[in-house]
């Protein structure tokens, strides 16, 4: 598709469109309108009939889970629904075969939800918290490595300044030492065109609320089936068995021998219905043309900013995410505030402006943005 096809026909399925420049989808995502009719027949079928007919159920599950698997390029059994992306990672944290004083090594800069997750539920593991940013991960890793280190756990971009790292020679450094990798992906997912059966992660952990067009409280955890029969089975329910109905519940059938096993009880299958129905308008338009759209988007943008005179957070180096974060000459607050008040919505964070624009913004949108803090740095430069 090119990129300067007419996205009205998209652009109608997210209102959001109509009111605001919307650029932070690295921050929340916005519900489409096919995610809201999914959510609302949902509640019209609880509302008259309290639930699913059992074959139509388990027909539902498998079909979602399909179709997230076909987002990444992943097996339908190696895909797991949770709730959020922190449940993802505790799930794939509790499960690696970690022993006493094990060493478990995590990307310092991470959001909170690894390191909360990392510091408090690893009893009697060592963690080792170090900077990755602006680094050679390989080269982080042989600094810190020993036989007692097991698991590294990193952000596939980073939430502030968008940066990736190459995952292949860092792959292939983990693997010939047999150290699992847990990836969290949430700022990737539903941005970037993914393969995940190249790419070699053990572990991948993304809720729904960003860059997949939410809703909070859906997500799902990828597990590379090579690795199942190693894991510990920890944090699995009755959901995680191979029912067939629920007539007879006295019976007990086996467990799944893949990530399915950790689908503990019952499925938020509201918020589901949803995120497949946003899924599937990616993959839709094609997730190398979503990819395409937003990084050239992002290239005008950095364009637009080094004329201004910002300094970019975000480095220009291959891979790229799709975040752009800057720092503006003067006061980054003012700014903010300054183009939330013209309707544009981005996220503040630690002093700078971070920009995350998805396949539906248009190069006009970049363009009104570059008038605003034009204007606005005019303005400031005047009143000075």
């Amino acid at each position: 598709m090119s990129l300067s096809q007419d996205l009205t026909p998209i652009r109608e399925l997210f209102p959001i469109t109509k009111e605001f420049i919307y650029f932070n989808h690295a921050g929340t995502g916005p519900l489409s309108m096919p995610a809201r009719r999914a959510m609302e027949e949902c509640m019209a079928i609880f509302t008259a009939h309290a639930e699913l007919p059992v074959d139509e159920y388990f027909a539902k599950v498998k079909e979602w889970r399909a179709t997230v698997a076909n987002m990444i390029n992943a097996k339908i059994q190696d895909i797991t629904f949770v709730h959020n992306t922190s449940e993802a990672l505790y799930i794939a944290l509790v499960n690696v075969p970690l022993e006493c004083g094990d060493k478990v090594l995590v990307m310092e800069e991470s959001f909170p939800a690894i390191r909360y997750i990392v510091e408090n539920n690893l009893p009697g593991v060592e963690k080792i918290f170090v900077p990755f940013l602006n680094k050679d991960p390989v080269q982080v890793l042989k600094d810190n490595l020993d036989d007692r280190l097991k698991v590294v756990v990193l952000e596939l971009a980073h939430y502030l300044t968008g940066e990736m790292f190459d995952l292949e020679p860092l792959v292939k450094f983990l693997r010939e030492r047999n150290i699992f990798l847990i990836v969290d992906g949430i700022q990737v997912v539903g941005a970037l065109d993914l393969d995940i059966s190249t790419m070699g992660v053990d572990f991948l952990a993304c809720g729904a609320g960003k860059w997949l067009f939410g809703p909070t409280g859906a997500g799902f955890l990828y597990v590379n089936s090579e690795h199942a029969r190693r894991l510990k089975g920890t944090h699995v329910g009755w959901l995680g068995a191979q029912w067939s109905g629920f007539e007879d519940c006295r019976i007990s059938p086996p467990l799944y021998p893949d990530a399915r096993m950790f689908e503990l009880g019952s499925r938020n299958i509201i918020g589901i219905s949803a995120l497949v129905e946003n899924i599937r308008i990616l993959l839709d338009y094609g997730m190398a043309n979503v990819q395409k759209r937003i990084i050239s988007l992002k290239h005008d943008m950095r364009e637009m900013f080094q004329t201004l005179g910002y300094e970019i957070l975000t480095p220009d180096k291959p891979p790229q995410s799709g975040i752009l974060t800057v720092r503006p000459p003067g006061d980054a607050q003012e700014l903010y505030q300054r183009l939330k008040k013209e309707n544009v919505t981005i996220s503040l964070r630690s002093g700078a402006l971070r920009f995350s624009p998805h396949f539906y913004n248009t190069k006009d949108e970049v363009a009104r943005i570059f008038q605003i803090l034009k204007r606005t740095r005019v303005s400031s430069r005047k009143a000075g």
